[in-house]
């Protein structure tokens, strides 16, 4: 039985590292990640960043990560790529430690969700924001979202707030909130539905 049991254990393994994707973010010299917006990221997944051609002295390092899971912080990055294996369903947000107070910071995201049930957002309830860059307010339209919920780059929340169901469209305000990168992440019954990035211009 414990034979058994452990061939099980093994298959069960064996196939979940099977299923595992490598997504590959090149650091650039215009201090940007690229993608810098990953979809599609399942726990287990590999996120590789390499440095583009004359990037210069960059790192990667989490700035916000979802609880259980290990933060990382690569050091000047060298000519040997360096990955995370992505071990907790949730929003990540990393950046530059060298240029997150460029404007706009460098920064990066990506959702991360498990390999049981549904792995990409449902296509109806991802959001459409705009103006993005913006000067002070942004309109958010949704279908079946519940809640949103902003973070600055530090992956501090800086503004939360409940969505009506009876409407599909709201605005949230930035006015006396300094330029950079933001975040949004979107909700419905308590589960993250998508996290996107925005920009507040000068």
């Amino acid at each position: 039985m414990k034979k058994i049991y452990y061939l099980f254990t093994l298959f069960i393994a064996l196939s979940i590292a099977a299923k595992a994707v490598t997504h590959n973010i090149t650091v650039n010299s215009n201090f940007t990640f690229t993608p810098s917006f990953i979809s599609g990221v399942v726990v287990g997944d590999v996120i590789t960043w390499t440095l583009g051609p004359g990037a210069g002295t960059h790192t990667t390092t989490s700035q916000s990560v979802p609880s259980g899971a290990s933060a990382w912080n690569s050091g000047t990055l060298t000519s040997t790529p360096y990955s995370y294996t992505v071990p907790q369903a949730g929003s990540y947000i990393y950046a530059c430690t060298y240029h997150v107070g460029n404007n706009p910071p460098m920064a990066g995201t990506w959702n991360a969700t498990t390999t049981v049930g549904i792995t990409e957002p449902v296509t109806n309830l991802i959001t459409n924001v705009y103006p993005n860059p913006f000067s002070e307010k942004i309109t958010i339209k949704y279908n079946g979202i519940e809640s949103i919920e902003v973070f600055n780059i530090v992956g501090g929340k800086v503004k939360s707030m409940e969505l009506s169901s009876a409407q599909n469209k709201a605005e949230i305000d930035f006015a006396g909130f300094p330029a950079g990168v933001y975040f949004y992440r979107t909700y419905k019954e308590g589960i993250i539905v998508e996290t996107r990035k925005i920009v507040k211009a000068n």
